[in-house]
């Protein structure tokens, strides 16, 4: 219920005696005369005064209740908000297949709005945050958040298989550089000025253990920066790694657990497959590993180079793109959405929904928690970023 006011007006009359009075004429008949004689019909002319009437308009407040027409219906959809990242008519249609999908599952009516930019969608999130669902970038809902405290939802999942990204710091294994204290006064080449992964993290993270470098040599991309670091043209390099595909693909590689180069224990140098991969030992079917860090792009082009580089440290998780709630998101409904949007992403459905390559292109959908995108507050705070510029700043 939404309390509305509204200006009323009522009319009194009232009788006002400061009013200007009006003459008329009254013809008064009287009787004159005695009992012998009588005149009839002597008319004398006297004034008498009246007061007109005036009205006097009063202005009153009252507070009327007026009925919202309940969440989900035709009068007010669920309305699930999309930035521009790709073409609108490709939203909208893609968009369209997950609103009728969460309409024949939860009853409530869902329609697809694209807007602006997603500055605009977290604006709606803040000022509609009732009937909101926002797809943001995982900056995006660290903005949210700290706006208006929007609720974490799903995390999208990668074709890699995982939440988050990560970059890597690499080195030469002869360079000495073996720890983070090792860099000081060191040259980095780095691409991707606006990487959160590659760059932005590293950077927040040098400031923050007061570590100085020495020059910054600028490159096109990730394979660029590996061949620099190769060639000794700067002494480390950062972009980006994914994890290797373990043996026999029985789990996931584990950040914080797994070493970042695990085949090189087995001692046995990676090769090419026929089909492209760079693997150690054999196909992971068969109890080997299959490289798939920034190296192995080049790998047919300097094929030494897993044997005379090293990963010396791997940068924070920086999660995925996040679907986030209004904060007066009824509680149950954002609960049920969540689990629909998670079944969603790992049916076929969703090939030709969210999950098309010409959209987002995820492989799935996860529940998501505030602690998953404490890598993007350190880098904004570290960095003194505004909300704009770190909206800007890519994955």
């Amino acid at each position: 219920m939404r309390q509305i006011w509204f200006a009323l007006l009522f009319a009194g009359m009232l009788g006002l005696t400061a009013c200007r009075p009006q003459e008329v004429i009254v013809e008064v008949t009287r009787i004159v005369g005695n009992q012998d004689t009588e005149v009839r019909e002597v008319t004398r002319i006297i004034p008498e005064t009246v007061v007109q009437e005036a009205t006097r308009v009063i202005s009153e407040t009252v507070i009327v209740e007026v009925t919202r027409s309940p969440l989900g219906s035709e009068a007010r959809p669920v309305q699930l908000l999309f930035p521009p990242s790709v073409e609108t008519s490709v939203i909208g249609r893609r968009g369209q297949e997950l609103a009728e999908a969460l309409t024949a599952e939860t009853g409530h009516q869902f329609v697809v709005g694209i807007l602006d930019d997603e500055q605009t969608v977290i604006d709606l999130l803040c000022s509609a945050p009732m009937e909101s669902i926002g797809f943001l970038s995982s900056s995006g809902y660290v903005i949210a958040k700290e706006t208006c405290d929007v609720q974490a939802g799903n995390i999208a999942v990668g074709n890699d298989g995982y939440t988050w990204q990560t970059g890597m710091v690499v080195t030469r294994r002869d360079s000495g550089m073996n720890s983070l204290e090792d860099l000081a006064g060191k040259s980095w080449a780095v691409a991707g000025e606006n990487s959160l992964t590659n760059r932005l993290y590293f950077e927040a993270l040098f400031a923050e253990e007061g570590i100085e470098l020495g020059d910054v040599l600028e490159v096109s991309g990730d394979s660029e920066a590996m061949l620099a670091v190769f060639a000794r043209d700067a002494d480390f390099a950062t972009a980006a790694f994914v994890p290797p595909v373990m043996p026999y693909e029985e789990r996931l590689w584990i950040y914080g657990e797994d070493d970042p180069e695990p085949g090189r224990y087995l001692g046995i140098p990676p090769s090419r497959s026929p089909i492209g991969y760079v693997l150690v030992n054999g196909e992971p079917e068969f109890g080997g590993y299959r490289l798939r860090d920034a190296r192995s792009r080049i790998f047919d082009v300097e094929p030494g180079i897993y044997d005379e580089t090293q990963i010396l440290m791997l940068s924070a998780q920086i999660p995925n793109g996040t679907v986030a709630f209004g904060h007066d998101f009824p509680l149950g409904l954002a609960r049920q959405v969540t689990e629909l949007l998670t079944e969603f992403a790992a049916s076929e459905a969703c090939a030709t929904s969210i999950c098309a390559t010409d959209f987002y292109g995820w492989s799935g959908l996860l529940p998501a928690s505030d602690d998953m995108f404490e890598s993007i507050g350190f880098i904004k705070e570290r960095l003194n970023l505004s909300a704009s510029e770190i909206l800007a700043i890519e994955g």
